[in-house]
């Protein structure tokens, strides 16, 4: 994904996947900024869909949608390694 954004009239370009340009993102921008987006480019449908999903749910707030998504990617990523670790157990047992 490839993220083009104002951010109080700077131009600014996040790229990588979501959870990457939306970590950028959040640390780029401080609280009471304004923050536009110009031109977004997805790598497949899935990530365009889960990006307007989110966006909508934030009720058009970019901002609000980054953290929203990176709690969600976090939760996600805590509970594949807790299940990673607890197969690998199974294992050596």
């Amino acid at each position: 994904m490839r993220l083009y954004v104002t951010v109080n009239g700077e131009k600014l370009k996040l790229a990588g996947n979501m959870a990457k340009t939306f970590q950028q993102l959040t640390e780029s921008v401080s609280e009471g900024q304004s923050v536009r987006i110009l031109t977004i480019f997805y790598d497949s449908k899935k990530e365009k869909r889960r990006f307007k999903r989110e966006l909508r749910g934030a009720g058009g707030d970019l901002i609000k949608a980054a953290h929203n998504y990176l709690s969600w990617w976090t939760e996600i990523q805590r509970r594949r390694k807790a299940r990673m670790e607890k197969n690998l157990s199974k294992k050596l047992d």
